[in-house]
């Protein structure tokens, strides 16, 4: 008499067998991927939740994108490079890429979690991260880098748009200043390095509550653009995990 125990369980590894051929990793061990899909509302059942995963696949996402566009784009700024990666591993397009390969879906989730919440974006984003955290484990840095450039660099939710007006991170930074009442950023040039001819400046970018960022670059034009889009970037994670 077969097991009927076990056809849930069985049922489960079919979904998620199906699900790594989508993803383009053939998984050595499924629980990777399994515990990648599981929500911490779970935690009353005993189960893994994909939080350490997400954590891991965050570190490996950033890196990836920014070596990818770092190896492709070698005449690119450093201020403008720290744009290009925030449009790639931002929450929006990384939900649309969870909604593409249907990973909500495939999550595991307890009584607690609503229907609203689990195909909201920040749990969306977070699977995507969960996943890479997954497939990092399972098959090292070339399965993850496969996989970051397979699903997130050809997302062309996340790529800038051509036809919009180009909007450069001093000009960000200061619609980001006005739209959440942050005063008006200023920028300090902090010091200089090299040659005359090839020299270095780094720029300090300010908001009237102390929160800062640096950034270099040959020029002093282009040093507060880096600043400012780090600036930028620090501000703009702030406010998505106030809102998480």
């Amino acid at each position: 008499m077969p097991d009927r125990s076990s056809a849930p369980k069985d049922a489960r590894r079919r979904l998620l067998r199906a699900l790594a051929k989508e993803l383009g990793h053939e998984f050595t061990d499924l629980d990777h991927l399994d515990r990648a899909l599981t929500h911490a509302s779970t935690g009353n059942e005993g189960k893994r939740n994909y939080e350490r995963l997400e954590f891991l696949g965050d570190a490996i996402l950033n890196f990836a994108v920014a070596d990818a566009l770092f190896q492709k784009e070698p005449e690119i700024p450093e201020g403008q490079l720290t744009e290009t990666r925030s449009h790639y591993v931002s929450r929006k397009p990384l939900a649309a890429i969870a909604r593409k390969l249907d990973l909500s879906n495939h999550l595991l989730v307890g009584k607690g979690l609503r229907t609203n919440e689990r195909d909201g974006e920040r749990i969306l984003a977070d699977l995507v991260e969960a996943v890479l955290g997954a497939i990092y484990l399972d098959g090292g840095v070339r399965a993850a880098r496969s996989f970051v450039k397979r699903h997130v660099l050809s997302n062309a939710a996340a790529e800038p748009s051509e036809d919009a007006p180009a909007i450069d991170s001093k000009t960000a930074l200061l619609h980001h200043c006005q739209r959440h009442k942050l005063g008006q950023p200023r920028y300090d040039l902090v010091g200089t390095s090299g040659l005359q001819h090839e020299q270095q400046f780094r720029v300090l970018a300010r908001l009237p509550d102390d929160r800062s960022a640096e950034g270099s670059g040959p020029n002093k034009r282009s040093a507060e653009k880096a600043a400012a889009a780090r600036l930028l970037h620090k501000l703009r994670d702030e406010t998505n995990a106030a809102q998480a």
